[in-house]
This record gives C-alpha cells, sequence and structure tokens, in this order.
C-alpha cells in the first residue's frame, strides 16, 4: 500500500514537468502587468454562505499517519518547489491571499472557528471555563473502562462514568508529574479562546478502586497483540503510573465530543461528500493562522490527526464541525518527558538542517544545543529566549502554515495580544500545578513569548486596526483607529508619529508629513462634486530616527443620502 502510495505521489510531482512553458508565460505577462494598472476601486470579497447548513452525513474517513507524513514532508515539498505560479506571486509580493476573510481581514465565525477573546473580551472565568459544560467525570461512582492501550509510553484508557459520559483518560509520563497534563488544559483553553473549536479536558484525581474493567473489552498489549482486556492487564496500566501520597492519580479526562466522529480533517484541499466545504482548507486564515498561535504554545504536534471532524446536529440542522485535539504536545512537553532540543527548530525530516551539517561536517553547533534542562518536572522545554516566532517549525510540515502570509500573521497575532496578562494567569491555574514555582515559570514564559509574537508581526505588518468612523467636537467626521502596538504596550506613544493621504478619484486631496500622535484625521464635510468614494492610506513611524512603516489602505464612502461615511473595507501592504 505504501509502496503504491508513493508511486502516486512521485508521479503527481512529474506531472508540473510539461508546465514549466506555460508559467514562464505567465511570468512575463505578470511582469507586463505589475504597475501598469490604474486606480480602481475597492472590491469586497462576496459574503461567504454558511458552512453550518444541514447535509446528509458524510462517511467516516482515516488517514495513514505514515502515508500522511511521508505527503508532507516529501511530496508536498516537491509540489511547492515546482509550483512555479507560487514562486512568481512571491517574487511579485503578491502571495495568495485566504479565501475566507472578510472585506476588513477578518474571519467570520464558521463550522472552523468562532470569534472569541480578540472580538469580545472574555472574563476570567469565562477564560478558567473554556469549552467545559459541566465539571468532569462523575467522581462519585465506579468508572467502568470500556477500551484501553498499554502499547507506548504512556498509557490510556476509556471510562464511562456514572451519568453515562464517556472520557478518554491520560496521564503524565513516569517522573514528570503534572508534565503533559496540566499542558493539555492549559493550552485546551488559551485554543479555546482563540476560537478553535476543542473539546472538554479536565485535570482529575482519581483512586484505582473507582475502576470497574466491563466485559470483553478489546485490547492491545505491549507485543502489539490484540485481545480481550484482563484485571491484570488494567493493573499492570496502573502500576506504571506516578501516584501521589495518598494513593490517588492524576491524569486528564477529556470528554467525548458530541456527534458521530467522521475522521481527521486535512490541512489540504477539502472534503468532498461535504457540502459545505468549499474552501481549500490551506487557504483558510485560521487555518494558516494557526501556524502563530501554535508558536506561541509550543505546539508541536499539529499534524492531521489531532484533528477530528464531527458531525454535529443543533438548531434542527446537521453539519460538519471541526476540532483541533490532543494538547499534550504543548508548553514544551513531549510524550517521554520535556520535548528534544530540536523540537520547533527542525522538522521531523529538515532538508536545510541536514544540508547545514553536511556543509559544515557536523561541527556548527546551533544555539539550543546548548539550551539548559528545564527546572521543574512539571515544565517541558518552553522558553522565550530562544523562541523567534517567524521560525518556529512543527515536526511535520504543515500546508496551510507554509501558505502563510503577512496579513494572515498579523490577524494570528491580535489574538495571541489580545490576551492579557490576568486571563494568561487564568489559564496557567487551570493546569492545577502543585508548585506554585513552576506555574510561575509557565505563565512568565507565556507573556514573553506574546510579546515577541506581536513585536514580531506589529513590526512587519502597520499595526493599525479598528477603524471607525467618528464625529468630532467640531461637527467633522473623523477616521480613527487603534495602533495596537502602543495598546499592546510594545511601543511607546509618545514616540509614535503617523503620516496619511487622503484620495479621491485616485487623486491626493490631502497630506500630511507627520500627523503627531492623533489617531484621527478629519475627512471633508461635503466631498463637493459626483465623486463619493476616498481611500486613506496611513503609515507609522516609531522614533525620529525610523523609515516609515508599511501602509494600511482604509476604503470610504459618503453617502449622500445619510450625509455620513461608510467604512468598506481595507488593505494592508505586505
Amino acid at each position: 500500500m505504501m509502496k503504491n502510495y508513493m508511486k502516486k505521489s512521485v508521479l503527481k510531482v512529474l506531472d508540473y514537468s510539461g508546465t514549466i512553458a506555460l508559467y514562464g508565460a505567465l511570468l512575463l505577462l505578470l511582469t507586463i502587468s505589475v504597475g501598469c494598472g490604474g486606480p480602481s476601486r475597492f472590491q469586497p470579497p462576496p459574503a461567504l454562505p454558511d458552512d453550518r447548513m444541514d447535509i446528509p452525513q458524510p462517511r467516516e474517513s482515516e488517514i495513514n499517519i505514515v502515508a500522511d507524513s511521508f505527503d508532507m514532508q516529501v511530496t508536498e515539498q516537491l509540489d511547492q518547489l515546482l509550483d512555479f505560479s507560487r514562486h512568481f506571486r512571491k517574487l511579485a509580493g503578491r502571495p495568495k491571499q485566504s479565501m475566507n476573510a472578510d472585506a476588513f481581514g477578518e474571519v467570520p465565525s464558521s463550522s472552523w472557528f468562532t470569534n472569541r477573546n480578540a472580538v469580545h473580551r472574555m472574563t476570567i472565568e469565562e477564560i478558567k471555563r473554556g469549552p467545559d459544560t459541566g465539571t468532569g467525570p462523575d467522581m462519585e461512582n465506579v468508572w467502568n473502562v470500556v477500551s484501553a492501550k498499554a502499547e507506548g509510553v504512556t498509557p490510556g484508557f476509556q471510562i464511562v462514568d456514572g451519568r453515562g459520559d464517556r472520557y478518554l483518560i491520560k496521564f503524565d509520563p513516569p517522573g514528570h508529574p503534572e508534565l503533559i497534563t496540566g499542558a493539555e488544559v492549559v493550552s485546551t483553553k488559551l485554543l479555546y479562546a482563540a476560537g478553535y473549536h476543542v473539546p472538554e479536558n479536565y485535570v482529575v484525581y482519581f483512586h484505582p478502586r473507582i475502576l470497574r474493567l466491563k466485559e470483553e473489552v478489546k485490547f492491545t498489549d505491549k507485543k502489539g497483540r490484540k485481545r480481550f482486556m484482563t484485571q491484570a492487564d488494567l493493573d499492570e496500566i496502573i502500576e506504571r503510573l506516578d501516584r501521589l501520597p495518598d494513593g490517588r492519580i492524576r491524569a486528564v479526562a477529556s470528554k467525548f465530543l458530541k456527534g458521530k466522529p467522521l475522521g481527521p480533517f486535512k490541512y489540504k484541499g477539502i472534503r468532498k461528500d461535504d457540502p459545505n466545504d468549499i474552501i481549500p482548507h490551506h487557504h483558510r486564515r485560521e487555518l494558516r493562522g494557526l501556524r502563530v498561535i501554535a508558536a506561541w504554545l509550543a505546539h508541536f504536534d499539529t499534524k492531521s490527526s489531532n484533528s477530528l471532524d464531527m458531525y454535529v446536529t443543533e438548531g434542527g440542522r446537521s453539519y460538519v464541525r471541526h476540532y483541533l485535539i490532543d494538547f499534550g504536545s504543548t508548553l514544551g512537553a513531549g510524550a517521554r518527558g520535556p520535548v528534544k532540543r530540536p523540537t520547533g527548530h527542525e522538522n521531523f525530516f529538515d532538508p536545510h538542517e541536514i544540508t547545514k551539517n553536511v556543509f559544515t561536517l557536523g561541527l556548527y553547533v546551533r544555539p539550543y544545543e546548548k539550551a539548559p534542562d528545564p527546572e521543574y518536572p512539571s515544565v517541558g522545554r518552553y522558553d522565550a529566549e530562544l523562541f523567534h516566532p517567524h521560525k518556529y517549525k512543527p515536526y511535520v510540515p504543515n500546508p496551510a502554515f507554509e501558505n502563510l502570509t503577512g496579513n494572515d500573521g498579523f490577524w494570528a497575532a491580535k489574538i495571541v495580544m489580545s490576551f492579557t496578562d490576568e486571563q494568561l494567569e487564568a489559564a496557567v491555574a487551570a493546569g492545577d500545578y502543585s508548585d506554585p514555582n513552576a506555574a510561575a515559570y509557565i505563565l512568565r514564559m507565556l507573556i514573553e513569548r506574546r510579546n515577541l509574537v506581536g513585536r514580531y508581526w506589529f513590526s512587519r505588518m502597520n499595526p493599525l486596526d479598528g477603524f471607525e468612523i467618528r464625529s468630532a467636537s467640531s461637527g467633522k467626521s473623523e477616521l480613527c483607529f487603534a495602533d495596537l502596538a502602543n495598546e499592546g504596550g510594545l511601543e511607546s506613544g509618545s514616540e509614535t508619529r503617523y503620516k496619511y493621504e487622503l484620495l479621491k478619484g485616485g487623486q491626493t486631496i490631502v497630506s500630511n508629513d507627520e500627523m503627531a500622535a492623533s489617531t484621527c484625521l478629519e475627512l471633508p464635510v461635503d466631498p463637493g462634486s459626483d465623486e463619493t468614494y476616498f481611500e486613506a492610506k496611513i503609515q507609522t513611524r516609531r522614533g525620529s530616527n525610523a523609515g516609515w512603516s508599511k501602509w494600511v489602505k482604509v476604503f470610504i464612502e459618503f453617502d449622500r443620502a445619510s450625509g455620513e461615511y461608510v467604512l468598506l473595507g481595507l488593505e494592508r501592504e505586505e
């Protein structure tokens, strides 16, 4: 099967060889066309249909983890190498943008994503609660073990509690109490607040006597043999786990999602049996932007197998909802303990790093190779000193991540920067770390890495946002905005200056060299002609010796019927 898969992958790549001449012609056309167009009116993207419409149940699908990893690390990389249109767009500074962003660069709520903290600031209690609808499994009655696995470093099993709810019970690696369980819950709270669909994950403490083995529980033992589980098998699993002094065991209880599981989603293409799924996944802003959020949380295992599509029914409609699952590989945590030093800095198979080793005869010592070990057993290899937001690499390349544009990164950075210190503290508290010093360290790293994400993306893109039309005290209309770098404490407002051009019909009618620190600019009282369409082009400068930033263009229409200005949308220079 694997041999046939690789054969198909190679043939797929070879198909590109016959298109080189065509792409050469396209490059010529692109070269001629760039810079030759006149002023054009901003066209907002069409509104996307609601992807939560009623559909028949799609079939359940599986992803071969080995084949998928090969595809992402080899076939997909060759695809990109021979995708000449992609290279030409990059050279022209016009990468393919996400296909589901609105006129202001935002992502509408959908079956993939729900706008939360970055749009409506969540309370501390909402952060602590996250996706939870209850308090976790019933601790007063028996847990019936209905499935289990013994292979691997960390065993686990599924239980049905006294309320009839089903949970996956996961444990920390021996010698590292709270490492995975804490990371899983903290990251669950933050990813939920960011806007993603995630399971309910609870830190639980239970005594083994609460467990009861159901009859004929299917089981794969340490030798890979499939058979029915015995009480001795369950006892052996329990013996491998660390215990608290009172005999209890700490774990994460992950509640089974409502609906019918359909298998993982892919980070490229669409699900063909879902009529609602019309945007290629690698061109969805929330999946591209996940690269930035995953880097912040050091979520290195973002492959398809850590996702899940569920066929859910809500409000009389049945549709597919897309979930991210399994966050034990965040905050520097790994299955055996803290992740290895290269994690986050290299892909599992990384030709760039291999080439570097070859040409330096293996003598080059990377900075992360000299990093100290974590100080606390419950904390993974999670630091800020060696963290470079744009360089963070997942274990396996992700096609959505590799299509990230400046606009995608800026959108995701806004989400990361939306978290206050107090909100992050609440998320860390949900991890229930017994050592306050360990909890304080994780909080400090989340804050420092958050700020590094903001500094990188808010310096690469002009961080002006939240545009709105206001009425000034003079009675005139103003275009006002927020400077996210200043609001986030990353830059000084006293050293920030703005300049702008206001264009009408492609002609500059108002401009200034410096707009001081004001975040509002006056608009004409009356356009005075039939032309009612305006563009405001704004740039930012930090400090007297710094250059001007890239621009943000805001498109405005004067509505003669109401006598008011209306925002149409915006564009950001990359």
